[in-house]
């Protein structure tokens, strides 16, 4: 479980982050979405402790997290950045074995890294030189390496997944893999938060949605009640359509010209 209360972050005279109070639960597909500027990925920063809030507090698992020490949290809680800079030489392997540092060395560690490498259809890619591949083969070895992090709380029921863009970069078979095996994992016990932009990606898989407009909560609740015409158009300022999915049980969103 992950919460805020009264969450602000202000860089020079406006508010990125504006009294925001948030909570995602265990077995929950927690997703944000918004425009740009919206102030999602400096809020996630708050969450995942990169980014200090001026006002306001997180709560990781009923503790403050500014009580947590640092190597704790990153036993309870991995995270995937939007943007991924990794330029040294590094294989493959040694990447997705960087999700397991917080744990020092385990014999057990090159078996989760082969598994996780499975889990993002990247078999026999180990020895790959991550500098050379594309950008959404580094994308998937990213996700990977947040996968081997997580292992060890997921058992437990206590692990935090937070993904920024989880799907950048990714095809559309790829990046539903991605969402998909988030969802997998919130219903592991995970809590599991994801910031995106391709709603429709997401529909299936979300349980829970937070708006974020000008970098305040503009609507939240279960993704079937909140997803509306009035308030996607009021989030996103243009003429939207939610209208049932032909398979699944879930809404899909039509925007149309003003």
């Amino acid at each position: 479980m992950i919460s805020t209360k009264a969450i602000r972050v202000t860089r020079g005279k406006r508010h990125l982050v504006d009294t925001v109070n948030f909570h995602a639960a265990p077995g929950k597909f927690t997703v944000i979405i918004g425009p740009n500027g919206a102030g999602k990925s400096t809020f996630l920063k708050v969450l995942s402790n990169d980014i200090t809030p001026d006002h306001g507090s997180v709560t990781l698992l009923d503790r403050d997290m500014s009580h947590w020490p640092r190597k704790d949290i990153a036993r309870h809680r991995a995270v995937l950045p939007q943007n991924c800079n990794l330029n040294f030489g590094f294989q493959v392997r040694d990447v997705v074995r960087l999700g397991r540092l917080p744990f020092g060395q385990s014999d057990q560690d090159m078996s989760l890294v082969d598994h996780a490498l499975h889990q993002v259809g990247l078999d026999g890619m180990q020895r790959r030189m991550y500098p050379e591949l594309s950008g959404g083969e580094q994308r998937r070895v990213q996700i990977a390496r947040v996968l081997v992090q997580i292992t060890d709380a997921a058992d437990a029921g206590r692990g935090i997944l937070l993904l920024d863009e989880p799907t950048a970069n990714l095809d559309p078979a790829h990046a539903f893999i991605a969402l998909q095996q988030a969802s997998n994992l919130a219903k592991q016990g995970l809590t599991v938060v994801a910031v995106v932009h391709d709603i429709n990606l997401a529909m299936p898989f979300a349980d829970e949605i937070y708006a974020l407009k000008d970098g305040r909560i503009l609507f939240h609740g279960p993704r079937d009640q909140v997803m509306t015409t009035d308030n996607l158009r009021s989030l996103y300022d243009i003429n939207a359509a939610v209208l049932p999915h032909p398979d699944l049980s879930c809404p899909m969103i039509a925007f149309l010209p003003k």
